[in-house]
């Protein structure tokens, strides 16, 4: 309740506020304080220009450049930093002149919107200038604009991805640099866990220039599955954000890889022994661009010259294409994909004298395509239209050979499953502006997946460790087809009804043929400009998760499922210290309904006379919430310094069933803390260092953090069961360690190099992971009286397992630019 009021009291608080104030003394500007009068704060006719201009190749600041408006032959040179500003110039189109003694002049055309700043990143020097637009929607003729203008009201973080790729202990992996941003993933040694805010890595939606990432990891979190050298900018939506997303997402991250150069050809060479990679990129005349990138891994072909097995590889690619059709159209294709494979089939016992008998086969996988076209039909109107294909594949088998003639009771133990997963989608989204402070965005989207799996299991239906008798066997098969279908639909306003405010409203409605169901989704947020600038936000907004596919359709499933649903709200507060110097405040909370469980009763495992099933079915009977503040502290000046410092708390707890009490879940009363900063002597030097504490998570099941690897292959058959995941719960005490990263820049043989070594793990802090057996099975494996069984009873109630993370350890390696 305390959520809903805020806005209003605070609108009703600011309305008159801002009309009394009669100068803007207290303003936090990056150039001279102007006054302006009641009329001119209320009611503005004029813009601001606050920009940085840089030299295109080295990302430099550009100092001394001459700039001039032309139509009001306003001028001046840029200082230290390479900014210059202009203030109070009347609503209007200008022509922007920069001039350099170490370049050509260029001309840009700006637009002034009245009451906005323009604040952007030039680059003169390049073939096409181009403006990164921050603060006002600008869409100029010859001016690229590096993604879309984000209204105030929308919640986000974004970070380059060229820094990313350099925060030490992250081997060069910007999805993995995310974990140092709040309440973003757990820090750990192994698992690439991306949970946002509680939010399972399910709960996420994760694009690669709008088209669906099959999964983030290779192998669970040995480094990601898109690269790194590719990416511009990484963007995630933490919660509260408006109706464009939709359906099973609680959190989404667009990564946004490059699309213009600079240079006519261009690259990155990774040489390092484990998994070398490669991107190359290029002009295609004045309005094309197009790029490839592949990694391999090496350890296949290293340890296959002295073993038969095939060793676990891994192996994904990218390719991207963007050409400028016409002044208003822009079109972009795209394909990329990613596997992970290992086959140990050919391994034999010695009761077989070398026959191959034991089968150890993975192949997990996806691939993705996607066609682009982004049309500006007028100056109010504009189209985002996209048509993307992926893909998701799984192939699993465990256990020994075996030939259909072999008996039920000497059958061998066998886990097998298939996949194949593909999905179609065609999304469309439009923005119409129908006045200067009102616009509208309406949005569809349609996905249609045939989906496909075939699971089959041999195993012990019951052993009798008192007998001597073979154990009974039993086989299972499970075949399903299913044909997924979704439609899903928006409709949102955004208004700025006065200089000082922002309120967007939108609704979502969603509907998937695996429930049945046609879901509500209302979403909103405020966004206020205080007096010092500083931007104060309110959201809110209901976002539902559909059930997973064996959940329904299993043979134990229930099709009367429906969607979980959870609500959010945010309040957050955004204040920029100085022009190089932003700090973020957030306070959140989620609050959880009809959560699908299934209560795991471990007494009918040891009391024969239970007449019950281990478990019930899913039903939609859990519930939970998650409470969490956040503070982000970045500063940054120019290429010379880089840096945060990110705090995040979040308190979690759910319960399984309504009759339980509420419990601790994964993230409860955890402390995250990260510190990155990175430093550059020289031109040529870089200096980093990072260092993390989180102060351990609650035991939580383990299909949590082990998801393999994504939520379709989950959704269609799960490899870690809902009772394993909860006998075997998974916990990280409390952990922390700094890394540091040393690199330079030289010409060896003619070849710029950048050679970096990084130590990890500096003060060789003994972290660890911990899997334990569940308290309930525990209490009753202690219970149970084994004659002459002390060793297997030793054994089963050993509770804790743990697993050494990281000692002191550093790497070292060779990146090649051209």
């Amino acid at each position: 309740m305390i959520f809903r009021l805020c806005p209003i009291l605070l609108a009703v608080f600011m309305i008159p506020f801002s009309v009394l104030a009669e100068t803007d003394d207290t303003e936090k500007d990056k150039g001279p304080k102007t006054k302006r009068s009641i009329w001119q704060r209320v009611l503005p006719r004029t813009g601001d220009i606050e920009a940085t201009v840089y030299q295109p190749d080295t990302d430099v600041p550009l100092v001394g450049a001459e700039i001039k408006i032309t139509e009001t032959g306003q001028s001046q040179k840029t200082g230290e930093d390479g900014t210059f500003q202009f203030t109070d110039i009347p609503v209007g189109t200008y022509t922007l002149s920069i001039s350099h003694p170490d370049g050509p002049p260029r001309e840009i055309p700006i637009k002034i919107r009245a009451g906005e700043v323009l604040r952007g990143r030039f680059y003169p020097g390049a073939e096409v200038p181009f403006i990164r637009a921050i603060d006002t929607a600008t869409q100029l003729e010859t001016i690229i604009v590096e993604g879309q203008r984000l209204p105030p009201t929308v919640s986000r973080k974004e970070i380059r991805g060229s820094e990313l790729l350099r925060i030490p202990g992250t081997a060069r992996d910007p999805l993995k640099g995310l974990t140092t941003l709040p309440s973003i993933g757990i820090p750990n040694d192994f698992f690439g866990i991306l949970y946002i805010r509680g939010s399972a890595p399910g709960e996420t939606l994760i694009y690669l220039d709008r088209t669906p990432l099959g999964y983030p990891f290779h192998y669970f979190g040995l480094f990601s599955t898109v690269n790194p050298d590719s990416i511009e900018d990484i963007r995630i939506y933490a919660g509260g954000y408006g109706a464009e997303f939709g359906l099973d997402s609680q959190a989404v991250i667009e990564i946004r890889s490059r699309e213009a150069s600079t240079k006519r050809w261009g690259g990155v060479l990774d040489l390092n022994i484990l998994s070398p990679s490669g991107f190359i990129e290029t002009k295609i005349g004045d309005k094309g661009y197009a790029s490839a990138a592949v990694r391999v891994s090496t350890l296949d072909l290293i340890f296959g010259l002295f073993f038969d097995w095939t060793f676990p590889k891994w192996s994904d690619y990218q390719l991207k294409f963007a050409y400028q059709l016409t002044e208003n159209q822009h079109l972009t294709l795209n394909g990329f994909g990613a596997s992970d494979h290992f086959d140990f089939s050919n391994l034999a016992s010695e009761e077989t004298e070398g026959a191959a008998d034991v089968s150890a086969y993975f192949k997990n996988g996806f691939d993705a395509e996607g066609i682009h076209l982004r049309s500006h039909f007028t100056d109010r109107l504009t189209s985002h239209l996209s048509l993307t294909r992926s893909h998701n594949f799984l192939n699993i088998h465990f256990g020994e050979n075996f030939t259909p003639e072999d008996e039920p009771a000497n059958e061998p133990f066998i886990y097998s499953v298939q996949v194949n997963a593909p999905t179609y989608t065609l999304r469309e989204d439009l923005s119409y502006k129908l006045t200067p402070t009102f616009q509208l965005e309406p949005g569809v989207l349609f996905a249609l997946s045939p989906a496909k799996s075939h699971t089959h299991t041999s195993s012990s239906e019951e052993i009798d460790f008192e007998s001597d008798e073979e154990p009974s066997w039993t086989r299972k098969r499970d075949e399903f087809n299913w044909t997924f279908r979704r439609g899903e639909g928006y409709l949102q306003a955004r208004a700025d009804p006065f200089p000082f405010l922002s309120v967007t409203l939108g609704v979502r409605l969603d509907y998937l043929n695996l429930t049945e169901e046609l879901s509500v989704q209302p979403r909103g947020s405020l966004s206020f400009t205080l007096p010092t600038n500083s931007i104060l936000r309110f959201a809110y907004g209901r976002y539902e998760q559909s059930p997973l596919a064996y959940q329904v359709l299993k043979t134990d499933g229930n099709r009367d499922l429906k969607s979980s649903l959870t609500q959010h709200y945010v309040m957050e507060l955004e204040h920029e210290l100085s022009p190089q110097t932003e700090l973020k405040f957030a306070l959140y909370y989620k609050d959880m309904e009809k959560l699908v469980t299934r209560a795991v009763n471990f007494d009918v495992l040891f009391d024969d006379s239970l007449d019950a099933e281990l478990t019930t079915a899913y039903r939609n009977q859990g519930s939970g919430f998650v409470s969490g503040a956040e503070v982000f502290l970045r500063h940054r000046v120019s290429e010379k310094f880089f840096g945060w410092i990110s705090y995040a708390y979040t308190h979690a707890e759910r319960r399984e069933i309504p009759e339980d009490a509420f419990k601790p879940f994964l993230f409860d009363n955890t402390h995250i803390v990260s510190i990155v900063g990175n430093y550059n002597p020289t031109t040529k030097t870089e200096i980093g260092a990072k260092w993390q504490y989180v102060s351990g998570t609650a035991a939580s099941p383990l299909g949590t953090l082990m998801l393999i690897q994504d939520p379709v292959t989950q959704g269609m058959h799960p490899l870690i069961s809902d009772v394993a995941g909860a006998i075997f719960p998974v916990e990280i005490p409390t952990y922390h360690r700094l890394d540091i990263r040393l690199s330079g820049k030289r010409t060896w043989w003619g070849l710029p190099i950048t050679a970096f070594t990084e130590i990890l793990n500096v003060y060789n802090r003994k972290n660890k992971m911990r899997f334990r057996i569940s308290d309930s099975l525990a209490e009753n494996i202690e219970a149970l009286e084994f004659e002459d069984e002390t060793e297997v009873l030793d054994i089963e109630v050993n509770e804790y397992v743990d697993i050494p993370q990281l000692p002191f350890t550093f790497s070292a390696g060779f990146i090649y630019e051209f």
